[in-house]
């Protein structure tokens, strides 16, 4: 069982539990019965808020930084306005406008940037440099990330007769570690698989290497929260021995998964937290008789990129 050092745990009453949903509609369409775990309903839209509100709560710092496409990014703004923090957001200028009002709304501060002139982590160093005392937070690879993202198991807990094998997006690693470290604590025996954009496959990669593997750029996917250049090294140490392997998703199969959950679920998914549902959509007979759950991890797309998926 994977450990990790203790840390104060989120208050429950910060942390919305996840939504457990059963669609025979989306049965049907997918020809075996699936559970879907819903985050869009968790604070701010997505799972992060979890990890963001663990960090805050467990930070000294009175400001913190962070680099993100957007999820991250609002949680962590939303997590230091509960906590009286300042909150400062490094963001890709292709971020999805909705996810750039967010973190606004939510009284942090946006620094938009370049990431094809220079990577995030090279302007998040360069923001640190310049206001002095932050502390700059990944979205991932730390380990009040990890914690607050396991949280997500004890929701799963009691449903845990219902599946045997769960589905999980994956960018950096940060959900995908948290939930292997959730069930060893709760004794919940499931396989656990990472859903990755094709596009942005540096963790498949890595995992078929036996060693972390860098995308030279930051990958132009659909699926923005997956555009990570590498796993974390936290998340790593993890997710080596804890997955039973992922599964690469076409640009198509994204869309179509974003399709397929508000057609046959009236789910409304961002292109990440569709990626299990690709997964499975593209490789139906890798799980014939099993009892899949799979991780809707966010809904935070903008409405007009949103029509023309589902159109």
């Amino acid at each position: 069982m994977h450990k990790l050092p203790p840390l104060a745990r989120p208050s429950k009453q910060a942390i919305s539990p996840t939504v457990i949903v059963e669609s025979e509609k989306l049965n049907i369409a997918l020809g075996m019965p699936v559970l879907l775990a819903l985050e869009t309903f968790q604070q701010t839209g997505s799972f992060k808020f979890r990890a963001a509100y663990n960090v805050a709560t467990n930070s000294t710092f009175a400001h913190l930084v962070t680099a993100s496409s957007g999820n991250f990014g609002q949680a962590l703004a939303y997590a230091c306005k509960l906590t009286g923090k300042a909150c400062t957001v490094v963001m890709p200028s292709t971020s999805s406008q909705a996810k750039v009002a967010a973190v606004k709304n939510f009284g942090g501060q946006v620094r938009l940037v370049d990431v094809l002139q220079k990577s995030r982590a090279e302007w998040l160093q360069e923001l640190v440099a310049e206001l002095g005392e932050v502390e700059a937070v990944s979205p991932y690879d730390d380990s009040r990330v990890i914690e607050g993202n396991s949280s997500l198991a004890e929701d799963l807990l009691p449903h845990c007769h219902r599946f045997d094998c769960v589905i999980v997006p994956i960018g950096g690693g940060g959900l995908s570690s948290g939930l292997i470290v959730g069930f060893g604590r709760n004794g919940i025996d499931a396989e656990v698989f990472g859903a990755e954009p094709l596009l942005a496959n540096d963790a498949a990669r890595s995992l078929r290497a036996g060693s972390i593997i860098s995308n030279d750029r930051e990958p132009m996917t659909l699926a923005d929260g997956a555009r990570t250049l590498s796993v974390g090294k936290k998340n790593w140490e993890i997710l080596k021995d804890g997955l039973a392997g992922i599964i690469e998703v076409d640009e198509d199969s994204i869309a179509a998964s974003v399709r397929l959950l508000f057609n046959q679920a009236n789910v409304k998914a961002e292109p990440t937290g569709a990626l299990g549902t690709g997964a499975l959509l593209s490789n139906k007979e890798r799980f014939a008789g099993r009892k899949p759950l799979l991780i809707v991890s966010g809904g935070n797309v903008d409405p007009d990129l949103f029509a023309r998926l589902i159109a």
